[in-house]
């Protein structure tokens, strides 16, 4: 591994990345020392960057870095590919992420998460030094009954998966999973033909009577992100990272005033969060345990099976089909 001040990264990515990859390479603390791509688009941006341009997955393996990015959230591997990579990923001792939580298909999936641990979903809030501060802040506001999260952005910087997976992540930390949730997918209007949502409503209802809202979304629009929770300790939110707690009478106990946003916002969050990863996987830590990756994986395909039927969908009987996760 590097210094603390900068780690070394190699990325598989797609043309609809390449601007996040430039901005992503302004980043302080970061180092790209490879781009993985089959398109000529690809190659010129590494050669830019002076980084290592390769055409295969697997030769990422080969390139000495602190953690290796799937960043194409729209790609999908193919078994034996994603399972070379980590397996090297075991082997060099060093992070495999993805920008997308399921980078292999359904059935692909299925066959990976009974013999090895699956990459890690980044960005998450929960592994941020702002979600660790907000959890933080949490333990004074008492056990909360209900809960919103909405996460917002453009599709080319996760999939929707990507951000179900990080409101139901973050939701873990107070509420555990849930036990059964009703979801509704957002399609173009005016399409009278399946389209792939662009935002999913879900309610979550778990399994001691409490319950929580998810607004997840790859529609476009600055990456935002919002957790609201309710409960005896009156009202807490944050709001892109800055703090607002009203009493249970109203009264303010807490407020920041919320901070100038901008376009590397996603950048900034995607290289922290890679950081956070290469430090935990340096003392032998892991954000989450595989079984967790596993049950959250589950939870958000209960989500989309249930956007599909119209149905509430019990994550337990989604878990135990372990083709759809």
């Amino acid at each position: 591994m590097t210094d603390s001040a900068t780690d070394r990264v190699a990325i598989w990515v797609g043309e609809s990345q390449l601007s996040l990859i430039e901005g992503l390479s302004r980043t302080p603390g970061l180092d790209i020392m490879a781009l993985g791509g089959d398109s000529a688009m690809i190659r010129e941006t590494a050669d830019r960057l002076e980084a290592a341009h390769v055409a295969d997955p697997k030769a990422l393996a080969g390139v000495e870095a602190d953690a290796t990015l799937i960043a194409d959230p729209s790609r999908i591997m193919p078994t034996d590919v994603l399972s070379a990579m980590i397996a090297e990923a075991s082997r060099s001792h060093r992070p495999l992420l993805s920008m997308a939580p399921r980078p292999a298909s359904i059935e692909e999936s299925a066959e990976l998460i009974a013999s090895a641990v699956l990459p890690s979903p980044v960005p998450c809030f929960r592994d941020l030094p702002e979600g660790r501060r907000f959890i933080a802040a949490a333990d004074s506001f008492e056990t909360p009954s209900s809960a919103s999260v909405e996460i917002s952005g453009p599709a080319a910087e996760t999939s929707l998966t990507g951000r179900l997976f990080d409101a139901f992540d973050l939701l873990s930390v107070w509420f555990g999973l849930p036990s059964f949730v009703d979801a509704t997918a957002v399609r173009p209007i005016g399409s009278h033909q399946p389209t792939t949502p662009r935002r999913i409503f879900a309610m979550a209802k778990f399994p001691d009577g409490r319950a929580a809202s998810i607004s997840a979304g790859v529609d476009g629009g600055r990456h935002a992100r919002i957790t609201t929770l309710f409960g005896p300790g009156g009202r807490m939110q944050n709001l892109d990272g800055c703090l607002d707690w009203t009493g249970p009478e109203g009264e303010v106990l807490e407020h920041e005033a919320t901070t100038t946003r901008g376009a590397d916002d996603f950048h900034r969050e995607l290289a922290a969060s890679i950081k956070s990863h290469v430090q935990m996987n340096a003392h032998g830590e892991r954000s989450r345990s595989p079984e967790m990756l596993v049950d959250l994986l589950a939870t958000c395909e209960a989500v989309l099976l249930s956007s599909r039927t119209g149905e509430p969908e019990s994550v337990d009987a989604v878990r135990r089909m372990l083709g759809r996760v």
